[in-house]
C-alpha cells in the first residue's frame, strides 16, 4: 500500500524524542501492569526504551525467534542479536501466556492503529493474544492523525507517550 510506504518514509525521518517520562504516565503504566505478565521490546536505536520505568509486574517477558518462529520468552540476561538483529535471551523460557504487550512502532494514529516497519510480525505475534492488552509505545511526534488500516493489522488498546497515556476505545 502506498500510503504506508509514504508515511514510513516520512516518521522514519522524524528523530524519537528519547526524555523522561512524566511520573504520572510512569504510575498509570505501573498501575495498568501491576501483577501482569508483561511481554516488552530490547529497544533497537530508533525505538524508545520503557523498560526502565516498568516496576510492577509479575513477570516481565519479551519476544525470541525459536525454529524461525516468533515466541514470548522470560527478558532475562545476556542477551544476544538473533536473525532480525534484535536482542534477545541467550536462555530461552517459553512463556505462553501474555497479558500486556508493550509494543514499538514507527507511528501510531488515536483510533489505535499501528505503523511498523512493513513486515508484518507484531500483527502475526499479536493475533495470536486476542485476549491480551496491546499498548503502543511512541513520542508525540509519531502520532499522525490517520494510519491506513488494513484487515491484518492489529489495535493497540492504549498508547504512552511520555507526557500521556491515552485509553483508547476500540
Amino acid at each position: 500500500m502506498l500510503e504506508k510506504i509514504e508515511l514510513r518514509t516520512k516518521l522514519k525521518a522524524i528523530s524519537k524524542v528519547d526524555s523522561q517520562f512524566d511520573i504520572s504516565v510512569v504510575e498509570k503504566l505501573n498501575s495498568y501492569i501491576k501483577n501482569k505478565t508483561v511481554c516488552t521490546y530490547v529497544p533497537l536505536d530508533n525505538e524508545i526504551n520503557i523498560n526502565d520505568y516498568l516496576t510492577t509486574q509479575g513477570l516481565l517477558t519479551t519476544t525470541s525467534i525459536v525454529d524461525d518462529e516468533v515466541k514470548i520468552c522470560i527478558y532475562q540476561e545476556p542477551l544476544e542479536k538473533n536473525k532480525f538483529n534484535v536482542y534477545q535471551p541467550t536462555n530461552i523460557e517459553i512463556i505462553e501466556k501474555v497479558d500486556i504487550f508493550l509494543v514499538p512502532g514507527l507511528g501510531f494514529d488515536l483510533k489505535g492503529t499501528r505503523l511498523g516497519k512493513g513486515s508484518g510480525i507484531y500483527d502475526q505475534l499479536l493475533s495470536k493474544y486476542s485476549k491480551s492488552i496491546f499498548v503502543g509505545i511512541t513520542d508525540k511526534e509519531h502520532i499522525v492523525e490517520q494510519i491506513p488500516k488494513e484487515e491484518h493489522d492489529i489495535t493497540m488498546h492504549a498508547l504512552i507517550t511520555h507526557d500521556e497515556f491515552i485509553e483508547i476505545k476500540i
